[in-house]
């Protein structure tokens, strides 16, 4: 669910306004292609594992 806060900050009453959301970026998209299990790999800057694929 989005916080109340965050519709507030867009002008949009909380009271008469809700949502949930989804997403799926690039990251996600290439962990489930090359079948990467840690996200946190991909930030981590390590050469051994970006040069493996």
């Amino acid at each position: 669910m989005i916080h109340p806060v965050v519709f507030e900050n867009v002008g949009y009453d909380p009271t008469e306004v809700s949502g949930f959301a989804l997403g799926m970026g690039m990251d996600r998209l290439a962990m489930l292609k090359y079948g990467i299990p840690n996200i946190k790999l991909l930030y981590e800057n390590d050469v051994r594992f970006l040069s493996a694929f």
